[in-house]
């Protein structure tokens, strides 16, 4: 669905220019007429591809469901999250702010672990509805095993264990969350799903609850970092625009099996070049 080109090439630019210091963005670059604002320009440069992607991108496909839409919303904040944790340390993920509080590492597993229920509950409460078998009783444990693909014991190996194996799970979990749900109607939005609550959601809540949930926990994420006197550079917060243009070009994907590949491509060599380009300035 998505391109692994485009995520290559953006990851590769932002792995070159995080470390630069203020001082750092300042250093001659020229792009065409502007000669004026150095390496900074760069991130703008790139910033205004990578919309303009999404916007030649959102005129070659068909309209968007609803659902798509709202996964369109789940994927910018599962980007915004995997771009606040790029390149911290290990020591950054590990060390709680206060005796008591989380650490990094330890929210990422409360976040991962909701997904992966929420998406359980979502992919139940589908399966007994289209079936015609949906009664209000919550998913037995063995459905519980059956759809999530992992026992109790593996699911508590995961979130114990090291933030890269989450971090590569969730890599390869949310894409296929987001192309299971995005066949979902808009009929079936309204139908009533069961969790833990008392309330019978419609799955239409649900699918708003992976975004507002990982928006809730990013944030937590962000005042944590300042906590432990990791704030944001410049560099990582004009990253952060970045992965969030990359997000929205690739919400225009979401639903569908081929897009302009000619676009993309076009938008890849140019951030290469560019990469490449100010990699050689720095060097």
């Amino acid at each position: 669905m998505f391109s692994s080109e485009l995520s290559r090439a953006v990851e590769n630019f932002a792995v070159i220019l995080l470390p630069l210091s203020e001082k750092d963005l300042e250093r001659e670059w020229i792009w065409k007429d502007h000669d004026e604002e150095g390496i900074r320009f760069a991130f703008f440069v790139t910033l205004q591809e990578l919309r303009h992607l999404a916007v030649t991108l959102s005129t070659m496909r068909p309209a968007r469901t609803s659902a798509q839409r709202i996964l369109g919303q789940h994927h910018a904040a599962y980007m915004d999250l995997q771009a606040a944790l790029f390149g911290l340390s290990t020591e950054d993920l590990e060390r709680a702010p206060a005796e008591g509080e989380w650490s990094i590492r330890r929210i990422y597993a409360h976040i991962l672990s909701a997904e992966i229920n929420f998406t359980a509950t979502v992919q139940y409460a589908l399966e007994k509805h289209r079936a015609g078998t949906w009664i209000p009783q919550g998913m037995s444990d063995e459905d519980a095993i059956r759809l999530i693909g992992m026992s109790a014991t593996e699911h508590d190996a995961l979130l114990t264990g090291p933030l890269e194996g989450m971090l590569a799970y969730h890599r390869a979990f949310h894409p296929e969350i987001l192309k299971e749900f995005s066949t979902i109607t808009d009929s079936e939005l309204d139908l009533p799903s069961t969790f833990w609550e008392e309330s019978r959601f419609p799955i239409r809540h649900r699918l708003h609850r992976f975004d507002a949930h990982l928006t809730q926990h990013t944030i937590q994420i962000d005042k944590t970092l300042v906590e432990i006197g990791r704030a944001p550079s410049e560099a990582k917060r004009l990253i952060r625009k970045i992965y969030a243009a990359q997000a929205e070009a690739e919400a225009m994907m979401i639903g569908t099996e081929k897009m302009d590949e000619a676009a993309i491509r076009g938008t890849v060599s140019s951030i290469t070049e560019r990469t490449k380009e100010i990699k050689n300035l720095l060097t």
